[in-house]
């Protein structure tokens, strides 16, 4: 039973991972010409805590989509949470302001997010699996 866990990972890993950036790369060729107003109206919703450095993230990153998605990830959201204390209603306002700037692209946008997580959880499964072997 263990031993199919790094299999079942693997295959979770493949199936949301070529979904996962083939939204990305359709998002953002659909978004370039918006790019900077995005990357702006997304940071200035930010918590004030977090502003700058959603701007930095979003600015300084290859893929400034999946950087503006960090709201809605799981690790994101943990990290917000309990490393920047921010409250969980500044999350939500955040969420909300995102999800009116992005508006009815939003869909696309919030399963992208959800195929990241799985991807990313799934991958690193695969490597304590890995690490434990």
């Amino acid at each position: 039973m263990i031993d199919t866990v790094p299999e079942v990972s693997l295959y979770i890993f493949l199936l949301t991972f070529f979904p996962w950036i083939t939204l990305l790369i359709y998002l953002s060729i659909k978004f370039r010409k918006n790019k900077y107003a995005l990357i702006h109206s997304i940071s200035d919703s930010a918590p004030a805590r977090f502003r700058e450095r959603s701007k930095m993230m979003m600015e300084s990153n290859l893929s400034w989509l999946a950087a503006s998605c960090f709201a809605f990830e799981i690790f994101g959201y943990v990290m917000l949470r309990y490393a920047w204390k921010i409250s969980q209603s500044d999350i939500y306002l955040w969420r909300k302001s995102i999800q009116s700037i992005l508006g009815k692209d939003f869909p696309l946008y919030l399963i992208k997010t959800r195929l990241m997580d799985i991807c990313l959880a799934s991958l690193l499964i695969i490597l304590i699996s890995m690490l434990f072997r």
